[in-house]
């Protein structure tokens, strides 16, 4: 049994009762929810530690001022003791906030093209993308380090050796970091690259991963669905081998594998035009990106950039998906988020049709309709399988999976142009209350034509 504690400093605490406990919790959480700033910037279970060190700091600061105003005999403890406190504790946590926010460039190992197709690094807002070889060079600043690391990609020093080199005892540490930087870039071709600011570490790298994931969910939606599974990033399984494993009646083992290749190849160098060709596109979402990280500094980005965003990530999580069931879900939520509609099926199709359709023409008999499209993804789709009317798990729902597809990519094809343009230019559009908002943005992508 441990007696609870609240500490103020390393071999310092404070001995007390669960009902102390339970104050300081309470503390804890106003000041959290109350403090968009330090939510955006520190892990909750950071921030419960310095909270805590902050009311064990507060009492140590205080207890002495307590004892001379409190008389012999006299039980009750001033007013003015308590505001002391709070005021107290509020120092010392801004104090300690601010000592584990840092600003770091953080780097995620991702999969992209492959590297015969001499795609040359590029950035999109805040993410900077970049060959393997060309981020080394950058940011291994070490010359002992950067030898290493270099023999092992040129082949001239396998792995394992560096590895022994590393693990021995009279290793050098030159030899133990080169080993680690590698070992963390695994066999990963591309490194993103994300600086954030005044962030706690823990919180740093799951905003970073966040962001990076955007910016790949971004990229494949100007590629095919089967080519988008392919972009990957450490810490988010997208590609998935596994070896099969089976027996006949009469005792015959059957065995198959499944194998997802990562990264996109084809003709060396056929891809350095079509990202030449889409630059407006990523500049679009840079902006957007930009602005999204900015308004989470301390709060939250505006109406349309928050949704968005929230729709772009459902939209990656649909095509990464094995599942047709979770992808159609998927997919309507997007087109429920990006469109600000709130579950009304009605505004989905509105924004749509402004969107795909800005002249209101007829539709050709060959293609189906953008009305029926929504109903497909969202009314028979996604509303039917998440309330459970619909079985879906074991059914054939590839081909309202594709609609799905080719609905989500067509509207943010166009609503991420547009909301690109807008953040680029300031726009107050972007400031106005969330109705109002989605109100001006349907006008101006409806001026389009």
């Amino acid at each position: 049994m441990v007696q609870l504690a609240i500490p103020v400093e390393t071999g310092r605490e404070y001995r007390v009762t669960q009902k102390g406990v339970n104050s300081a919790h309470e503390l804890t959480q106003q000041i959290w929810n109350s403090r968009e700033d330090l939510r955006q910037t520190i892990a909750r279970v950071e921030f419960d530690k310095l909270s805590f060190t902050a009311i064990g700091q507060a009492l140590r600061q205080c207890i002495g001022k307590l004892l001379d105003s409190v008389g012999d005999g006299d039980d009750e403890v001033p007013e003015s003791f308590f505001r002391e406190m709070a005021d107290q504790y509020t120092t010392n946590l801004q104090q300690l906030s601010a000592k584990i926010r840092t600003v770091v460039d953080r780097h995620i190992p991702c999969h992209l093209f492959h590297s015969d197709q001499h795609v040359a690094g590029f950035s999109i807002g805040p993410v900077e993308f970049l060959p393997r070889s060309d981020w080394v060079t950058r940011y291994v600043k070490n010359p002992d380090e950067l030898g290493y690391i270099r023999d092992v990609q040129a082949g001239a020093m396998p792995m394992a050796e560096l590895r022994e080199m590393a693990l021995s005892v009279n290793r050098e540490r030159q030899v133990c970091n080169a080993w680690s930087i590698l070992r963390s870039l695994r066999g990963f071709e591309w490194i993103a690259t994300v600086t954030t600011f005044d962030h706690e570490l823990t919180q740093s790298h799951k905003k970073a991963s966040i962001i990076v994931g955007l910016a790949l969910d971004a990229i494949g939606l100007r590629f095919g669905v089967d080519e988008a599974r392919r972009f990957a990033m450490a810490g988010r399984a997208s590609l998935v081998d596994e070896d099969r494993i089976a027996t006949t009646l009469d005792g015959r083992f059957l065995r198959g594998t499944s194998a997802s290749m990562p990264g996109i190849g084809g003709k060396p160098g056929g891809l350095t035009a079509k990202m030449q060709a889409d630059k407006p596109y990523y500049d679009a979402v840079g902006h957007i990106l930009s602005a999204y990280m900015r308004g989470r500094q301390s709060g939250r980005a505006p109406h349309l950039i928050e949704r968005w965003a929230n729709a772009l990530y459902w939209i990656g999580e649909a095509r990464r998906e094995e599942s047709d069931f979770m992808a159609v879900v998927n997919y309507g939520c997007a087109a429920d988020g990006l469109s600000g509609a709130g579950g009304e099926a009605k505004l989905i199709t509105e924004f749509a049709q402004t969107a795909l359709n800005p002249r209101g023409d007829a539709v050709s008999d060959q293609h189906r309709s953008i009305s029926d499209a929504v109903t497909t993804v969202y009314r028979e789709g996604r509303n039917k399988l998440a309330h459970g009317e619909t079985p879906g798990l074991f059914e054939d729902l590839s081909g309202t999976r594709a609609t799905g597809d080719v609905l989500l990519s067509a509207l943010f094809d166009v609503t991420t142009t547009e909301l690109g343009s807008l953040v680029a230019d300031g726009d107050p559009i972007l400031d106005v209350p969330e109705k109002h908002a989605y109100r001006a943005f349907l006008a101006k992508m409806q001026k389009r034509v």
